[in-house]
Order: structure tokens, then sequence, then C-alpha cells
């Protein structure tokens, strides 16, 4: 356990920090593609339910301010098997984060230096050279991050304060270039429709644009007053991104010229449309401000990926408490890092650019398994409200149980919106997590487990049915028998028996978490 050396604004820049990446610098051209004017609609219906599931965690963590919060919740409601099984999808896309940043960093600098990416189809991979310099960037990374959290929070923080007047700067300057109105009217304001504005919210990158707010989560065992301080980064850090990303999509539907859309929004294209926001900044004569996107692509997604390799270190750390990992992920530095699972996660975030080269290649995947490992927040905000009636709760959500049932529902359709293509992926990740804790349970060095199955058999409906569910849908090459709009209602059914049986197969309440307990410790 690292000191306490992170303060209210700093946890809430780290919050914001890592919701503002490269998500703003795609975003708005691939929303604008897949919804029209209606993109409008994607980030505040994204945002949206972001906090509704932010809500659920603000409860939890205020409550059990611990490193690798997300890893643990679960733990403590549900016990071994659902906290592996969710700290496990976690884990897995807090890892995917730097080099999906680092390649969004990458992809825009080769309009400068085009030898670090080419162009595939109608994506861009890294090239060799381009792998090389991303593992020297992951490692700056990883050196920043072991010279311990004040060294962190202090880089971070200037970090933040530059992503955030680029994109207003740039919205800003678009309107103030460029004011075609009619943009908003002359291919119809939604011309893909409701299922246009929600398939943009997994494949355009919007809810990629909102997930960052978990290293505030993880990392609620170094802040100082977590009660206080966690819920106001949380809710915070979204309601800000929300009305920043409003802005800069706002401003990009204005500033694109009539003719670039002559084909249908879907069809846009421009020169230098790779690096989206630059590109038609440049297309308008905005030579200057292109120059500053530029930059800004190199801070924005550096800047993100410096607070995911710390926050994936403490998933690391939690992991290991929980008896998944061997003891040696937390042993610390003097100041406080995790040295270890620092050097661990950056070897594997560099064996992912093998199968993933190019940035659109990671996102769908990462949204999946990250809302999965989300999922725990309103099962384990509902469930540790009866094991832990009496525990000290300085932010409780009001109406509980509806916004759990509702925010569980939200996570479902997040995940089924990516499209079977990407969820078969994720439960063949899931599968193989089971076989890693089945070998190091079996290991001499692994320390004997309670799986708690009893508690976790409810997982398997879960993931069966959501499976089958977005197989037979409409979205990511599912077979299009359960039509569009009744999908809505069966997943809504589907999610009340799902939290129903979680609910009924939840831990009962032991020490030192008894319901006499007022005042929960510190871990």
């Amino acid at each position: 356990m690292g000191k306490r050396s992170i303060g209210k604004i700093s946890l809430l820049f780290t919050a914001i920090g890592g919701i503002i990446g490269s998500g703003w610098l795609f975003g708005p051209y691939y929303a604008s593609q897949a919804a029209g004017p209606a993109s409008i609609l994607s980030w505040v219906i994204g945002g949206g339910l972001m906090m509704l599931i932010a809500l659920t965690f603000a409860e939890l963590s205020a409550m059990l301010p611990i490193v690798g919060g997300v890893a643990r919740f679960s733990h403590f409601s549900h016990g071994t098997f659902v906290s592996f099984t969710m700290s496990w999808c976690g884990w897995i896309s807090s890892i995917v984060v730097a080099p999906i940043e680092t390649m969004a960093l990458l992809q825009y600098a080769s309009t400068w230096f085009p030898n670090l990416a080419t162009r595939v189809g109608t994506t861009h991979e890294l090239t060799g050279l381009g792998i090389g310099v991303a593992a020297v960037l992951m490692l700056l990374m990883c050196c920043i991050n072991v010279c311990g959290m004040r060294w962190l929070t202090k880089t971070n923080n200037g970090i933040v304060l530059f992503k955030i007047a680029i994109p207003v700067l740039t919205a800003l300057v678009l309107i103030g270039s460029q004011f075609h109105l009619e943009n908003f009217t002359s291919q119809g304001f939604a011309p893909y429709g409701l299922k246009g504005i929600l398939t943009a919210l997994p494949t355009a990158g919007v809810i990629f644009s909102f997930i960052g707010y978990s290293p505030a989560i993880m990392l609620a065992g170094e802040s100082r007053n977590p009660q206080r301080n966690i819920p106001f980064a949380i809710i915070g850090s979204l309601v800000a991104c929300i009305i920043l990303y409003l802005l800069v999509q706002f401003a990009f539907i204005l500033a694109v010229k009539p003719e670039m859309i002559a084909n249908g929004w879907s069809a846009m294209s421009f020169t230098g449309d790779s690096g989206p926001i630059a590109g038609l900044s440049l297309q308008l004569g905005l030579f200057w401000l292109a120059i500053i996107l530029f930059i800004d692509a190199v801070v924005s997604p550096f800047g993100t990926a410096l607070i995911y390799t710390s926050a994936s270190a403490r998933m690391n750390i939690a992991m290991s408490q929980n008896g998944y990992m061997p003891s040696f992920m937390q042993k610390l530095t003097s100041n406080g890092s995790p040295l270890v699972a620092i050097a661990i996660n950056f070897i594997l975030g560099l064996l992912l650019f093998l199968p993933f080269p190019g940035w659109q290649s990671m996102v769908t995947f990462l949204i999946s398994a990250f809302i999965i490992s989300y999922a725990v927040g309103p099962v384990a905000c509902s469930s540790l409200r009866k094991i832990m009636p009496d525990a000290k709760r300085p932010f409780k959500l009001p109406c509980e149980k509806f916004f759990a049932i509702t925010a569980f529902y939200v996570c479902n359709l997040l995940v089924f919106w990516t499209g079977w293509s990407t969820l078969s992926k994720i439960l063949l990740t899931i599968a193989i997590g089971y076989v890693l804790l089945a070998l190091f349970k079996c290991t001499k060095k692994g320390r004997p487990l309670d799986l708690n199955m009893q508690s976790g058999l409810w997982l398997f409906p879960y993931y069966i049915g959501l499976g089958l569910i977005s197989y037979l849908g409409t979205f990511g090459e599912g077979k299009n028998i359960l039509g569009f709009g009744w999908d809505f209602l069966v997943i809504f059914l589907f999610s009340l028996v799902i939290y129903y049986l979680s609910q009924v197969s939840m831990m009962r309440p032991t020490k030192p978490y008894e319901k006499k307990t007022k005042e929960l410790p510190v871990i």
C-alpha cells in the first residue's frame, strides 16, 4: 500500500486525464460517419449511460477506498470466482489502454513521419519502426510511474490542463472559421436512425472516450480523504468531459464542408483523415491549429497511457491480494511504486502489438472487456447494501435498487452493441483466464483458494445468455434473428433475471464485515 499522497484536485485530474485521450481526436469523425448530425445524441447518451454506472462505483469506492477497487468489490460481495472473472476482464482491458493510446499517438505522428505507420486497407497499422518507438514511449511511462505517485500526479496535472485547453480551443476556432448550419439538415438530422446513434457508441469510440474514469477508483487507496474525493472525481470528470465532447462534436459537424458529405455522412472523407481533426483543420487552411493538434495528439494519448500504466499495476496488486496472482506482484519500492507489476504489464503490452497492430482493431475489444468488468458495480452495490447494511457510506446512492438494475441493464446493452464478433473473443478471453486460475491454484506457490462457487454460479447463465442474445442479434456479425427493438426488451428481461440470481447468490456477512460494523477498515 502506498502513501496517501493524492489530493482532491489531483484525483479529479487523474480521472479527467484517463478520459481525455485519443477518443476526442478520432471520435467526432467516426461518430459522424455512423450517425450523422445525430452523433450529438450519441455523446449525450454515452455520457449519461456511463454516469449511471459510475454512480454505483461512487458509493462503493467511497465506502471501500482500497487499491484496485474494481478488482475487489465483487470479492466482498460474491467471493473468489466472481471477483476473479471481473478483475481478469478489468486487468486485461486496463493493460490494453497504454498500447492503444501509443498507437493513436504514432498514427497522428505518421503524417509527419510516414515510416511509423502504413495504411492497410481502410486502417493504419504500425510498422516495425513504429512498434520500436512505441516500446520506447511505453518504457518512458513506466519510468515516470516508478518514480512514485507524487511525481505521477505532478506530471499528470500539467498534462491534463493542456489536454482540456486544446479541445476547447479547437472547437472555438472551427466554429469561428466555418459555420455550415445546413449540415445538420441537408442529409437529415438522423440519416441512419436510432440504430446509427447506438452503433456509434461502441464502434465510433464514444464509450471508449468515457471509460477512463476508472483510475480514480483504482487509486482510491492512495487518496487523501477518499470518502469525499472519489465521488467528486468520478462524477465531476464525467460531467466535464460530456460538455467537452459535445462542444467538439458540434464544432466538427459545423466545420465539415458540404461537398465532403455529398454522398452521405457514412462516405465522408478528406485528405488527412487518418488524423481527422487535424486533417480537417488543414482542409480549412488552419495550418497553425493543425500543428497544435499534432502536438496534442502526442500529449493527450501519452497522458492517458501514463495514467493507465499506473492504474493497471494497481490491478495486479489487488488480484494478488485476492490470491489470483503471485505475491511478488505486491512488492513496492521505497517510494511506494509497484515495480514488478509495472514491468510485467509493460511486457504484456508490447506483446499486444503483434495481434493488434492498429488502433481500430483494439478499441471495440477494449470496450467490451471494460464494460463486463464494470458490471460488478451495480451488482456489488446492491449486494453490499445487504451484507454490510450499517457500514459507513459517505456517498449513498438514492433509490439504489432502481439505479443498480438500470446500470446493470446499461452494461449489458453496451456489451451487446459491440457485437457478436467482439463478444465471442471476450468470452474466449474469460475462458483462458479460468484455465490460468486453475493452473495457478494447482501450483505449490499458489495459496489455497476457496472459489466460492455457490456465489458465482450465476455467471454461467449470464455469459451463455449474453452470448446467445448477441449471436442472434443484429450487431457485429450477429445472425439478425432477434430484430432491432425487440433486443431491448429481451436484454431488459434477461438483465432482471441475472440481477436477481446475483442477489440470491451473494456472500453472507463474515468477519470483519459483520452487520454490526460501523466503520470499514481501509485495506
